[in-house]
């Protein structure tokens, strides 16, 4: 008997209740079919809360599954090559100190995009298959490690480029973009994440996945949404998280805040006044949806402007307790958005409740290092570029020439998903409204735009849904509740209500459409301290308020309605 069936048919005999425990946890807590793509597999395969595992009927080496012939979908003049450069079998730490074990496989597809397939080896595949997506620039690949201790075959890649060189990869040499390079970083590299993990899962596994998936947030969430309008039969479902869909016009106006610091100010504008000014916004407009619990339900409804309070800003301030009229002008220009030289809105800016300064958030002292590297490297193509070059006067004819060069490769924006709603696909986004380095509102613009383009939100609410989630910060943290399966805590919700991905499971695999989601607010954000707060995320354009009565820190004495 083979090995891998001996030890499987011994797992099902005494290991059932292991199997049972890793299909509870089934559905997503972390970092983000045929290869022909889409021919259906005849055996639908479980459901989100079937019992299944499936032994794999290759050996983890290079004379078994590194056997497997790959193959592209590329343009054959290219010549580009798929090559499995190892196997080895890894494991996988679980909680309570057992492990999970899996078989690694590394491939590198010409020019420079590595992937790396991970697939449950011990008996424990639920027959799933799931990508998940980088961030920023990407350039680095691991081990899908939440997939496969979910019982996912999990896949990465790095994009075609290594970390080190940042978004340099996009200019071949001065003066020339690098083509290939940026669109292996748009779009290739994902597709083949599909088009090499199911081959090998086929290979491996003598099936192929009953479903496939994608998960990511920021670039992860874009990649997915890339991957919907470009390559619609790749993936059955997907998760976007605070999607870096406009690329060129969110990273142009990740300059502005220095642009206008730099003008206005002179000089970048002390952290500390930074918070103190986002600290005034959300006391000032905390109170708007009928409920005080230190977070901006829909910050769009805020109009705090620092300047018009006496007490705050005032010609005299010296210290870290107030503002300049300079400091607070330049301040609401910063979340009024970036606009030409005639007042015209190019893109909107920060919330009032986003973190403004310190850390990962962009009016510091220097631009957000993506934001220098896109004109550097994918506008300009002269690494000698400097920021400071900018003004009032030109920011406009910069902010249109990005768009010019950066839109074609990398923009997302296409609302035309009428080829992923036609294969069944299924699509949830979501947004924190306090994210400090992606405008919420350009993800509100995209799905406005999509169901202007498709005839109306009938014709969208059933395969795209869209969540709008009050103080959360980029993918996580943040001041709201802000724990809902989507990897702010590693917590992994046992059901679809709290849980976004599993809800996007049980859409695709069970035809249930999702409703509420109740997200979770811990103790100083730690798991460990019990839960402060739990609160219903609704679908946009839905939005939560309490009933009258009953806790405002339980999600139950909520309802979705619609916004006032």
């Amino acid at each position: 008997m083979h090995k891998h069936q001996a030890r499987y048919r011994l797992a099902k005999l005494v290991g059932a209740a292991l199997s049972a425990a890793i299909l509870a946890a089934c559905g997503g807590s972390s970092g983000d079919g045929d290869t022909d793509g889409g021919t259906p597999n005849p055996d639908p395969g479980p459901g989100p809360g079937e019992e299944v595992a499936i032994a794999p009927t290759l050996e983890c080496t290079m004379a078994g599954v590194g056997a497997t012939a790959l193959t592209t979908d590329d343009d054959p003049s290219k010549g580009f090559k798929a090559s499995i450069l190892e196997t080895s079998l890894e494991t996988v730490a679980l909680d309570g100190g057992s492990s999970k074990e899996f078989c690694l496989v590394k491939v590198h597809v010409d020019p420079e995009i590595n992937i790396w397939v991970s697939m449950p080896s011990d008996g424990s595949w639920n027959g799933r298959f799931r990508s998940e997506g980088g961030g920023g620039y990407a350039g680095q690949v691991g081990v899908a490690s939440d997939s496969v201790k979910q019982g996912f075959v999990g896949v990465q890649t790095d994009t075609g480029h290594e970390a080190s060189v940042g978004g340099a990869f996009g200019m071949l040499e001065p003066g020339k973009p690098n083509v290939q390079l940026q669109e292996d970083f748009a779009f290739r590299s994902e597709h083949l994440m599909a088009v090499i993990g199911k081959q090998l899962t086929k290979a491996y596994y003598d099936q192929d996945p009953s479903k496939s998936y994608w998960y990511g947030c920021s670039t992860g969430g874009r990649q997915g949404l890339m991957m919907a309008q470009r390559y619609p039969d790749d993936y059955d479902a997907i998760l976007a998280g605070a999607p870096a869909i406009h690329w060129d016009r969110f990273q142009a106006y990740q300059i502005w805040p220095q642009v206008v610091m730099h003008h206005d100010v002179g000089e970048p504008i002390a952290n500390a006044k930074l918070q103190l000014a986002t600290a005034r916004a959300i006391a000032s407009c905390d109170a708007q949806d009928g409920v005080e619990d230190g977070v901006i339900d829909d910050p769009r409804s805020c109009e705090f402007q620092p300047s018009r309070i006496p007490d705050l800003t005032y010609a005299g301030c010296s210290d870290d307790t107030c503002l300049t009229p300079a400091e607070a002008g330049a301040i609401e220009k910063i979340w009024d958005g970036a606009r030409s030289v005639d007042g015209t809105l190019l893109w909107p800016g920060l919330e009032r409740d986003a973190v403004l300064g310190g850390g990962f958030a962009l009016a510091g002292a220097t631009p957000f290092n993506i934001a220098v590297e896109q004109p550097k490297y994918w506008v300009y193509y002269d690494p000698d570029w400097d920021w400071k070059t900018l003004t009032y006067d030109n920011y406009g004819a910069f902010f249109d020439e990005t768009v010019a060069k950066v839109n074609p490769v990398i923009g997302t924006d296409n609302p035309d998903l009428s080829r992923f709603k036609a294969r069944g696909g299924k699509l949830i986004m979501y947004h924190g409204w306090a994210d400090p380095v992606i405008m919420p509102r350009g993800t509100i613009r995209y799905y406005d735009n999509v169901v202007e383009h498709m005839g109306g939100r009938s014709e969208v609410d059933d395969f795209a849904k869209l969540y709008m989630v009050p103080g959360l910060a980029h993918c996580g943290g943040g001041d709201g509740p802000n724990h809902f399966g989507q990897g702010s805590s590693g917590v992994v919700p046992q059901d679809a209500k709290q849980d976004i991905f599993r809800a996007l499971m049980q859409w695709a695999e069970e035809g249930v459409e999702p409703a509420e989601i109740v997200a979770t607010k811990f103790v100083d954000n730690k798991p460990a301290e019990g839960v402060e707060r739990t609160r219903p995320l609704c679908v946009y354009p839905l939005v939560a308020r309490h009933n009258g009565n009953g806790s405002t820190d339980e999600a139950e004495n909520f309802s979705c309605v619609a916004a006032e």
